[in-house]
């Protein structure tokens, strides 16, 4: 005997149902919107087309920080890499308020409805897809070494005591290609299981495992992306809802399961041919812009990105500055230890282990090395170079202070974290 996935009105729902449906409802259509309208500014080349709603829902949490929640330091808004800001905590408080708010009301106005079988349908449609996109951008982008790249030559040279947390998470999964790709193909399948209804079960499963990790790490390494993960985790736990109990029986009471019947959408053979035709449409389009997309990007930013041709770590060997040669000293916050030239930003590391950062620019023909300030594009120091007996020579100007620097290049593959690679065999644990 088969279980019958009733979407029809016959099946009458308890109070409690009925209110957590509508809870939920409002709360994650408020969290999700305007998916999926804003892939239509991506066709169209209009990529900011629904940046309005974002502006108008990122003032309205600063209105209420303000004036609601008496809130008395300034609140940030607009893109900062961050989705804990205060800003996103108050978006979550207002949500949260307007979902219990309008399921009461809801309740009150609806008192007489059975169920939202047909509803909750579509809802969860709506939840696998948002979903199954937001997987499908995160895979690939580690599929593609691209959320987590590669080590950079200041990691390389960093300690482990002047990293964040976050760092030294990010560090252990930009040394690993293997493990950063296996974590993306587990969100692409994913996914991919979550567009069909007969494999939603299983991609919910994999979802709120994938995701509920990703919150933990989140939570045990003070990444700002705590609130995102455990939002997606909900969502995962949603889909899974209804199948809660034949998932206990199955694996936790050793109960039989009867096969779910998945009732069709539509009845008519045209609606369902459109149907077909428009989800594989979706698939593609899901799967095409997430594949050329991180394509493009591994050549821009990625692995496959152009690197200086002074691209290395410059380890100091002389330091004159106006014409008095400075000491080695460990406690020195003006002489210079290394000059790292790396593919997004150059730095340069004093004594005292401190960066000073900087955007690189280098001229192989007049041998020119143009490094300007972060914050200030009209603040640049320019430095010649030349190459002599495997040593490399800088001199110029720099802020007023005449400077001669005689330095040694340091390979990459010289660190033992970079060369000392995978062993099946190890007759003892090589660990340093």
């Amino acid at each position: 005997m088969k279980s019958n996935q009733n979407i029809s009105n016959t099946t009458s729902w308890n109070l409690p149902t009925l209110v957590t449906f509508r809870f939920f409802f409002v709360y994650l259509f408020l969290n999700i919107f305007p998916f999926p309208l804003y892939y239509i500014g991506s066709i169209i080349g209009q990529d900011d087309l629904f940046s309005f709603y974002t502006n108008w829902t990122q003032e309205l949490s600063v209105w209420v920080g303000k004036n609601i929640l008496g809130i008395k330091y300034e609140i940030i808004i607009g893109p900062n890499g961050s989705g804990d800001t205060t800003a996103d905590y108050i978006f979550q408080f207002i949500t949260l308020s307007i979902a219990i708010i309008t399921s009461v009301i809801w309740s009150f106005l609806d008192f007489r409805r059975k169920n939202y079988s047909t509803l909750f349908m579509y809802l969860r449609v709506f939840v696998r897809y948002y979903i199954a996109a937001t997987m499908f951008s995160y895979g690939f982008s580690k599929a593609f070494t691209l959320q987590f790249s590669e080590l950079s030559l200041m990691d390389l040279v960093k300690t482990y005591g002047n990293s964040s947390p976050m760092g030294l998470m990010w560090n252990f999964m930009e040394y690993s290609d293997t493990y950063t790709r296996f974590s993306g193909y587990a969100e692409i399948i994913a996914g991919i299981l979550l567009v069909f209804r007969k494999t939603t079960l299983f991609g919910a499963l994999m979802t709120v495992a994938v995701m509920f990790n990703v919150f933990m790490m989140n939570m045990s390494y003070d990444i700002p992306v705590k609130l995102y993960s455990g939002l997606l985790t909900i969502m995962g736990l949603f889909l899974l809802a209804p199948d809660l109990k034949r998932i206990i029986n199955f694996l936790l009471l050793n109960k039989p399961v009867q096969p779910k019947v998945f009732t069709p959408y539509f009845t008519k053979h045209k609606a369902k041919t459109a149907t077909l035709i428009a989800k594989t449409l979706v698939i593609c389009f899901f799967l095409y812009t997430n594949i050329s997309e991180s394509a493009e990007g591994q050549k821009k930013w990625g692995k496959e990105a152009p690197k200086s041709s002074l691209y290395g770590i410059y380890e100091v060997i002389e330091f004159i500055k106006n014409n008095d040669t400075l000491p080695p000293l460990t406690t020195d916050t003006i002489r210079w230890k290394r000059i790292l030239v790396d593919k997004r930003y150059t730095g340069l590391q004093t004594m005292d282990e401190k960066f000073i950062y900087k955007k690189e620019k280098t001229d192989t023909i007049s041998k020119t090395l143009e490094l300007t300030a972060y914050r200030d594009s009209t603040d640049v120091q320019k430095l010649q170079y030349h190459i002599q007996d495997s040593l490399y020579f800088f001199e110029g100007i720099y802020y007023g202070d005449t400077l001669k620097i005689k330095t040694k290049k340091k390979k990459r593959n010289e660190f033992l974290l970079i060369n000392r690679g995978f062993h099946w065999i190890n007759e003892y644990p090589y660990n340093r």
